[in-house]
């Protein structure tokens, strides 16, 4: 009886696990766009090569299981399929990204654990060329791996003891834009030049990398005020933002933001004055939104004598929270490190 229950639920059974398996990209935030590099590593050489890549805790949610590895194509290329003689091992490296060493040895965790045995792998043909193009199909791994972001960044390791020559360019995550957006109403006029104006003056804004800010088009030698805030809209402190100044006699300006740091300078010759930041040192800061606006002293302007700028956001765009380490051939115990660069890859999850 037990046999014939078991017979019946088994099938019932098997649908069930195979939902609850689901695709997981690395970075999230390439999930649908390229990436603004290629990489040659580790299956466009001709040559044995070793790579780690590290992927930080912050990309997950929660514990999985490890059960596939896709890679993409570098978008807008094609590759022709390619015999490699690779391994993979999976590991979990404690601590923060920001420490991970030069040193192969020193990113495996306790836990690593070889997912996929060394055999002769074959990539397959990529015609497509698409901009991202669409992951490869998975390879599944001999030994599922399960993995806990609370215990460190995840290390993929890719060892190839042997290809021939032949390109296979991946799709990496690297260098990122932040363009600004505009807040709110447009800056006030001022008697005898423009409107005052803020801008970002940082094409990348990434963490652990300077920032800076400008304000343009104030009066030579004027007193110039910088404020950072979190909020560009609701109830604040009284107002209700964006609050035109009318009531405390600056009809036409607004503050478009709350006030959260403020900075003070004297505008130069040119009406100019730079404010320079270090983002902090931290890969939580990616995605995180820089709220800013100007004002300045300008008595002619109105009864308040002060003059705002309209509003700006910027988007902290980077480094993408990953790393890789590799050296060429498999031999070598140190390798090339580089903060912010890994290959673009789906897993399979459980």
């Amino acid at each position: 009886m037990a046999m014939r229950a078991l017979q019946i639920l088994l099938p019932l059974a098997l649908p069930v696990l195979a939902a609850a398996q689901s695709q997981l990209v690395l970075p999230a935030s390439h999930a649908a766009r390229e990436g603004t590099g290629t990489t040659n590593l580790p299956f466009g050489r001709g040559t044995p090569t070793r790579v780690q890549s590290l992927y930080d805790r912050l990309l997950f949610q929660a514990p999985v299981t490890i059960t596939a590895l896709a890679f993409r194509v570098d978008g807008g290329a094609t590759a022709t399929s390619k015999l490699v003689d690779c391994e993979i091992h999976m590991s979990t490296r404690p601590g923060s990204l920001l420490t991970f060493s030069v040193d192969f040895a020193q990113n495996r965790g306790a836990d690593e654990t070889i997912v996929l045995p060394r055999q002769v792998l074959t990539l397959p043909a990529d015609t497509a060329a698409a901009m991202p193009n669409a992951f490869l199909p998975a390879i599944p791994l001999a030994t599922p791996f399960a993995y806990d972001p609370q215990n460190g960044a995840l290390v993929v390791e890719v060892i190839v003891h042997g290809q021939p020559p032949g390109t296979y360019p991946l799709d990496v995550t690297y260098v990122c834009n932040s363009p600004e957006i505009a807040i709110g109403p447009a800056g006030c006029p001022q008697p005898s030049t423009l409107p005052l104006r803020v801008q970002s003056s940082t094409t990348s804004v990434i963490w652990g990398r300077p920032w800076i800010a400008s304000i343009l088009d104030a009066e030579p030698g004027a007193f110039v005020a910088f404020t950072l805030g979190t909020q560009e809209s609701g109830p604040w402190n009284g107002f209700v933002l964006p609050q035109e100044l009318s009531a405390i006699g600056a009809p036409g300006c607004w503050m478009s933001i709350d006030i959260g740091t403020s900075l003070f300078a004297i505008a130069a010759a040119d009406g100019s004055a730079q404010f320079p930041f270090l983002i902090p040192n931290n890969p939580a800061f990616v995605g995180a939104w820089l709220l800013y606006q100007a004002a300045a002293v300008n008595l002619p302007a109105n009864t308040l004598g002060i003059v705002t700028s309209q509003a700006q956001k910027v988007q902290v765009c980077g480094w993408e929270p990953v790393g890789r380490v590799w050296s060429s051939g498999t031999t070598a115990t140190i390798g090339t490190r580089e903060l912010g660069v890994a290959p673009v890859i789906e897993l399979t999850v459980q």
